[in-house]
């Protein structure tokens, strides 16, 4: 309870016409998730490097 009341941020919402505001909070990830979302930085970070390593050398 304590370490979602310390790392949750409350976020306003700017309402639209006849709608109330609603408060969101963060929810951080925890476990396989937070090894999964890892996984695809590091993935994404693999194709970038790639990418770049095609783009350099150009096509022959």
């Amino acid at each position: 309870m304590m370490e979602e009341e310390k790392n949750s941020e409350r976020l306003k919402v700017v309402p639209t016409l006849g709608q109330a505001p609603v408060e969101l909070t963060r929810v951080l990830p925890r476990g396989l998730v937070r090894w999964a979302f890892w996984g695809l930085r590091l993935y994404i970070a693999a194709m970038l490097v790639l990418v770049g390593i095609g783009f350099s050398r150009g096509m022959h």
